[in-house]
């Protein structure tokens, strides 16, 4: 049973050109594509090496973040032809009213905005509908392109924590950014 506090957007959320909805058994393809970029297994759980079972697990996992009272993970869809082309995801912290943020692209919907939408999409609707005083990001040092979809949705930089990630289990630094409840 999901918490009431951790229900998916009903009606999905949307802007006329990206929507995010609940991930379904047809966005194996984005699973697929998600995995060509080496960035994108090695700080997440998307396969590395795709098979149909792993595209399935991975859309199950995202499922069972919400059963969990985790968070919520919603694939990034193209409205045109509701195809996924990302995720956007949303992590309960220990901090009560507080959450992470992360999203990624597959590589070949990348430079078209398709980030910056959906992080303009989602914050706004988390703060209000998961009672969220704050919603933090953490990027990765050299990520200025993340960085930027960030600043671009309203999102301040707030500092560096050294050692405070791991990739690909090494430790790396974090650039934390945050939005708090009014600020969107």
């Amino acid at each position: 049973m999901v918490p009431e506090s951790l229900r998916y957007p009903d009606p999905p959320l949307c802007d006329g050109r990206i929507g995010l909805r609940k991930w379904d058994e047809g966005d194996l393809d984005c699973v697929r594509l998600a995995g060509t970029d080496p960035a994108i297994p090695a700080g997440t759980t998307v396969p590395a090496t795709y098979t149909a079972a792993e595209g399935l697990a991975f859309i199950q996992r995202q499922w069972s973040r919400a059963d969990r009272g985790e968070g919520l993970s919603l694939a990034i869809v193209d409205v045109s032809d509701d195809r996924a082309i990302g995720l956007v995801s949303i992590a309960m912290r220990p901090q009560q009213h507080v959450a992470g943020l992360g999203y990624w692209v597959v590589p070949s919907e990348r430079g078209k905005g398709v980030a910056t939408a959906a992080v303009r999409l989602v914050s706004p609707w988390a703060l209000n509908a998961l009672g969220l005083q704050r919603l933090e990001a953490w990027t990765e040092p050299e990520n200025l392109r993340s960085q930027a979809v960030l600043r671009s949705a309203g999102f301040e930089h707030e500092g560096r924590l050294r050692n405070f990630l791991r990739v690909d289990e090494h430790p790396v630094d974090a650039m934390v950014f945050a939005v708090l409840g009014s600020g969107v």
